[in-house]
């Protein structure tokens, strides 16, 4: 990323969280950037824009850092489900993410209210996908439910510890004490049949869908093509693209390529969505 714009992003992350989004102006990010107000509209158009802008490069952090836990284990362990929700409360904690989303998720601004939308999505759809990964389809019926369970359920109990206790968190132990909940919740489901959502779904289809790996490569390529400014990134997005379109695709090299775009700071959301649909498919590879 450009110095000068991550100079403005990290100013107004500190504005943002110490002093407020709305008490924050766009002058007083000029000031705390030491930058003038022709370098700020270079990169941004609004306060809104770069609230946005910080809010999507944690998500990539969190997106990356639990793809690089979960490659070379199994899709359906628990136990990479629990680390990848531990990278999640650590990371929001740390970035202080929960001012952040009241930020975005109360606002006026109609584009911000949309953004806060399309990003619940995301998260929802994530969540639901992994519980189809790691409880098998069976539970498919009852993901989307559960991933709203999953997605409450830690923030009220970080509340809860909060006011109960003066120790710091453990994030590790809340991870898995709502992987172990979220397993008895579903099996009682399965054997119940009992459902509040049932058949609705989300109102928009993203990236976190399930896609084949055809689709996947032919995604790929399009994606290659965004990619011109970042010659690295763009050699080994082809590189996936074409191997997933082999007959036999070479699952060591994929892994391999993997490793590497999980910690490319350069990639963006939708890729790394991408890469963690490539990470699903693994298992199905000799």
């Amino acid at each position: 990323m450009n110095p000068k714009k991550q100079q403005i992003l990290s100013a107004a992350y500190n504005l943002f969280i110490n002093k407020g989004y709305n008490p924050s102006s766009i002058q007083d990010i000029l000031d705390e950037a030491g930058v003038s107000k022709g370098t700020f509209y270079k990169y941004f158009s609004s306060k809104a824009e770069c609230l946005m802008a910080i809010t999507e490069e944690i998500g990539s952090e969190i997106r990356q850092q639990r793809l690089a836990a979960a490659l070379g284990m199994l899709t359906n362990d628990p136990e990479v489900l629990a680390e990848q929700l531990n990278i999640r409360i650590k990371l929001n904690l740390e970035k202080n993410l929960f001012s952040l989303y009241e930020n975005i998720f109360y606002s006026q601004d109609p584009e911000l209210k949309s953004f806060s939308i399309k990003q619940y999505t995301l998260e929802m759809e994530w969540i639901s996908s992994r519980i189809i990964d790691v409880f098998g389809k069976e539970a498919a019926p009852y993901a989307l439910e559960n991933a709203a369970f999953v997605h409450g359920y830690v923030q009220q109990l970080i509340h809860l510890w909060r006011l109960v206790s003066e120790e710091e968190l453990p994030a590790d132990k809340l991870s898995s004490f709502v992987v172990r909940r979220l397993q008895a919740t579903i099996t009682l489901q399965i054997a119940a049949k009992d459902s509040f959502i049932g058949k609705l779904r989300l109102p928009t289809a993203t990236l976190a869908d399930h896609v084949s790996i055809k689709e996947l490569s032919d995604m790929l390529e399009i994606y290659a093509e965004q990619t011109k400014n970042h010659a690295n990134t763009q050699q080994l997005v082809q590189f996936l693209a074409i191997e997933l379109a082999m007959e036999t695709p070479r699952k060591a090299l994929i892994e391999s390529v993997l490793t590497t775009l999980a910690n490319d700071k350069q990639i963006k959301s939708e890729l790394s969505i991408l890469i963690e649909q490539v990470w699903k498919h693994l298992d199905e590879l000799a």
